[in-house]
């Protein structure tokens, strides 16, 4: 998914690269075995907390060996500085991952439609494929408008043209505890507001990246979107508002609401009082957020401090 991939540029292996930094975040959750942990749901449909190795955690084949580090190095070998190109290319590789991922369950959708139904009442048969083809319109879709927004990403950095794009960046201490890579569209301000529909006949969702960096001082989520994209800016002005004191609690559940990419320490997970873990299990389980606001709950998840927000 590199802008220069082709077969005479790329070396002959694509690897699993990670989508959230190894030996920073990523390293930062792991407990004393390495492992970090997703909420995820198994094979046969049981919800799970999976427990993963950190070099196999947010990984996706998405770029060979050597895009992926001439490409994400000044990410993966550099603590983040609030520049325009570390933001950027933060954002394009959880743009691509989510191109990736919409890609790969589209090509699952044959099988559902095939053999997950079996043995099922005949009405429940039929309910179950109206909405297995109601989530197939939704994923043509949803690879239309990522398709377009990598491929903007891919226009920029050819030219490195990173005034393009725009950031916010909340600088923060604390135990992390949390990790995230993704992107989701902000169809709501953080007060509710409406600011965008997915629903059919729309030409073009704007989406917004965010992700988990390094800092020399402690920790940033870092939101990078093309400045064409009005809604995402909307958005990101309704999280300017938001005083700091307030600001951990909103981006954790705005984290777990929508985006998958979410990796945490156990040990935070249980730690967490029994309302808190409900609560934030429920909206990472939840199918689908879109449609209507978080409703947050000023719960604190975290110990976390903003020092700053800044946008660039």
């Amino acid at each position: 998914m590199h802008p220069d991939a082709s077969n005479g540029s790329c070396s002959s292996k694509i690897i699993d690269a990670h989508t959230i930094q190894k030996k920073g975040p990523l390293k930062s959750i792991a407990d004393e075995s390495n492992h970090v942990y997703c909420f995820r749901t198994d094979q046969n449909g049981k919800d799970v907390v999976l427990k993963l190795g950190w070099q196999k955690a947010s990984t996706f084949k998405g770029f060979c060996a050597k895009h992926d580090k001439a490409m994400f190095s000044p990410i993966e070998d550099e603590l983040y500085r609030g520049s325009k190109s570390q933001s950027f290319i933060a954002g394009y590789r959880a743009v691509a991952l989510e191109y990736f991922k919409k890609i790969s369950s589209l090509k699952g959708l044959p099988f559902m439609s095939q053999y997950v139904d079996r043995g099922m009442p005949v009405e429940t048969q039929v309910e179950f494929q109206r909405n297995l083809n109601s989530m197939k319109q939704g994923f043509f879709k949803g690879i239309d408008d990522f398709k377009e927004t990598l491929s903007t990403y891919e226009k920029s950095h050819k030219s490195q043209a990173y005034d393009d794009f725009e950031s916010l960046t909340v600088y923060f201490t604390g135990d992390l505890d949390i990790a995230v890579s993704g992107c989701f569209s902000p169809d709501f301000t953080t007060s509710g507001k409406r600011i965008q529909t997915l629903a059919s006949g729309v030409k073009f969702v704007e989406n917004i990246a965010v992700n988990t960096l390094n800092t020399k001082d402690g920790y940033a989520l870092v939101f990078s979107w093309p400045k064409s994209f009005t809604k995402c800016a909307e958005f990101v002005e309704s999280l300017m508002s938001i005083n700091h004191s307030d600001l951990p609690s909103k981006l954790v559940e705005l984290i777990f609401s929508y985006i998958e990419n979410v990796y945490f320490s156990m040990s935070w997970l249980n730690g967490l009082e029994n309302n808190k873990k409900i609560l934030i299990e429920s909206m990472a389980r939840r199918s689908i957020q879109y449609g209507e606001p978080v409703e947050f709950s000023n719960y604190k998840y975290t110990n976390w401090k903003v020092d700053r927000v800044v946008r660039n």
